[in-house]
This record gives C-alpha cells, sequence and structure tokens, in this order.
C-alpha cells in the first residue's frame, strides 16, 4: 500500500458543551468545556492512520505546550509527522468548537501557526510527495500552499482529494487538478454561488464544478447522506441512520474514509459506501479525534448493519 500525504492544519479544539448554538447576540451558559486534539488536516490524518493506512503529514505548530501535545499526539496514533515544523514566532492553531445536546456544532478557528505553513515548507518536503499516491488537503493554511501542493501533485501523477473547508474562492486552476472534492451544502452554495436546498440544486451545483475541471464532487449531506457527481453518475447515496451525539469529526472522518479505501483500491462508489458506514459511527461519540473509529469498530459496525437489513428483508 502507498502512503497518503495529508497537507493542513493542526490545531487545538476547545469544545464548549451548550444547550443549544448560540444565535446572533445571544449569550448561553456552557455546560461544559474540553480540550481536544484537532485540525481538519490532522483529524483527516488520524482517520486514516487509524483505519489502517500510511500516513504522513506536512503542518505546522507554535513553539508551547499545545503543539508539543499535539504532535505528540500524531506520533502516537501512527501518523508520521516528518513534514510537522515549529513556528518560533506564532502559536498553535486553535478551533473553539460549539456543540448543542442535539448533536450540532458550530466553529471558529485561529488559525495561528497554521497561517505560516507556506511553499517553501513545501520545498523542504518534497521527497514525501515521491512515496504519495493520494493527497488530502483542506482551506485551513493559506491558499497559496494548497495550489503549490497541488500542482505538485498534478506533476507526481497524485490523485487530490480537497476538502474546501472553510469555503472560500478557489481558483480554477486549482479546480481543474482535483480528484475528489468533499463539500458539504454550505461549502457547495459559496463555491458556486448557488442556492443549494434540494438534490436537484446540489446536483446543479455540483455540475458547474464538474465543467471547471473537478472531477468528481462529493457532497456531504449530513443525516441525508452524500450525493456524487462525475461525468458518468449522478448519484445520491443514503445516510446509515444512527442516534448522533457529535457531528464535528464527521466531515473528516468522511474525507478520511474516502481516501483509505481508495489507496485500497476501491471503486469511488465502494469508497462512499464505507466513507456514509465511517462518519455514521464517528457521530455516536463525542469528541474529534477521541470519535473517530478504528479498522476493527468499522468492520464490526458493518457486519451488524448488514445482518439487520438481512433480517429485515427476510424476515
Amino acid at each position: 500500500m502507498k502512503n497518503i500525504l495529508v497537507v493542513g492544519s493542526i490545531n487545538m479544539d476547545i469544545v464548549i458543551k451548550v444547550e443549544h448554538i448560540p444565535k446572533i447576540g445571544e449569550t448561553v451558559i456552557a455546560k461544559e468545556v474540553n480540550y481536544s486534539f484537532g485540525g481538519k488536516g490532522a483529524n483527516q490524518a488520524v482517520a486514516i492512520a487509524k483505519l489502517g493506512g500510511n500516513v504522513t503529514m506536512i503542518g505546522r505548530v507554535g513553539d508551547d505546550n499545545f503543539g508539543k501535545e499535539l504532535i505528540e499526539n500524531l506520533d502516537k496514533q501512527k501518523v508520521k509527522p516528518s513534514g510537522i515544523e515549529i513556528d518560533k514566532t506564532e502559536k498553535t492553531g486553535m478551533a473553539f468548537i460549539y456543540v448543542s445536546d442535539k448533536g450540532e456544532n458550530n466553529i471558529s478557528v485561529n488559525q495561528g501557526a497554521n497561517k505560516k505553513l507556506d511553499v517553501e515548507q513545501i520545498n523542504r518536503h518534497l521527497d514525501l510527495f515521491d512515496a504519495a499516491e493520494i493527497c488530502v488537503l483542506q482551506l485551513e493554511i493559506p491558499i497559496e500552499t494548497v495550489k503549490y501542493a497541488i500542482e505538485i501533485c498534478n506533476k507526481k501523477n497524485i490523485k487530490v482529494i480537497l476538502n474546501p473547508a472553510p469555503a472560500r474562492k478557489i481558483p480554477e486552476e486549482i479546480l481543474k487538478n482535483i480528484y475528489i472534492l468533499t463539500p458539504n451544502e454550505s461549502e457547495l452554495s459559496i463555491l458556486t454561488k448557488k442556492n443549494v436546498k434540494t438534490i436537484e440544486d446540489i446536483n446543479n451545483a455540483s455540475e458547474i464544478l464538474l465543467e471547471s475541471g473537478v472531477q468528481n464532487i462529493i457532497t456531504t449531506l449530513g443525516e441525508k447522506g452524500c450525493f456524487l457527481k462525475n461525468k458518468n453518475d449522478s448519484l445520491h447515496f443514503a445516510a446509515v441512520q444512527v442516534d448522533a451525539i457529535d457531528t464535528t469529526a464527521a466531515g473528516d472522518s468522511f474525507t478520511g474514509a474516502i481516501s483509505i479505501a481508495l489507496n485500497n483500491g476501491k471503486s469511488i462508489k465502494e469508497a462512499i459506501e464505507f466513507a456514509t458506514y465511517v462518519s455514521a459511527l464517528t457521530v455516536t461519540k463525542e469528541g474529534t479525534q477521541d470519535s473517530l473509529p478504528d479498522k476493527l469498530e468499522v468492520e464490526k459496525f458493518i457486519n451488524e448493519r448488514r445482518e439487520v437489513h438481512e433480517k429485515n428483508n427476510f424476515a
């Protein structure tokens, strides 16, 4: 199995439990505050590692206790931290996450050292691209760095999976080199400047990205599943129904699962089906990286669900 390279953010998450997500101008009393390891890049790298992948990360943390703890954790989770550097001028990135009693969340991110992950750092770790078959990126690092990393991948025939979060305008020279784009509904709407409410809306908005050169758009829809659009297919995949406790890492687990499934030789449709189970299992547990399931958990979960499905069909 070839290596998966993740280029992206590393954060310390401050998770704030509340009865409901505060509205504009509203003050709510926190029930609980916890610290956990996060950052979309690190989350996706850990998701891949827990699912049995060989994964290396390029990232950046501050010269502080949070940075030290985050690197130690990645190493413990069997993510190779070969491309992670320590910044002497910026603090480690932080994310402030509100989680409601319904498992809903919203997130504010202070980039910190992540915003200093630049082209020069990528150049110092070009050897990591040579060993990679798939490269996973997000948008919590500078867009210029994302663009440069994707250009390198294109030259080396590395498949690029881009999770466009937080959503922002993406130049067409980036879009044309993306193998898989994994937005959620709001990100798809921002990327295409189209209202996205129905499956038809999602299909039409995805068509815009397809025309820009993206080969596959997989839009995640929460409890409604996900939607695949490419030149051959327009398919809606139903979600695996579970009682959601915390949706914080759902999107990251989905992207990580897509990556490892493709790296294991699965088709895109098979990868989506696998990722649907992984993300469903993720939201049944609290936390960010703590909620990410390992390979054995997922296999057991899939087998249990299939048994229930067969009993219902043949009872």
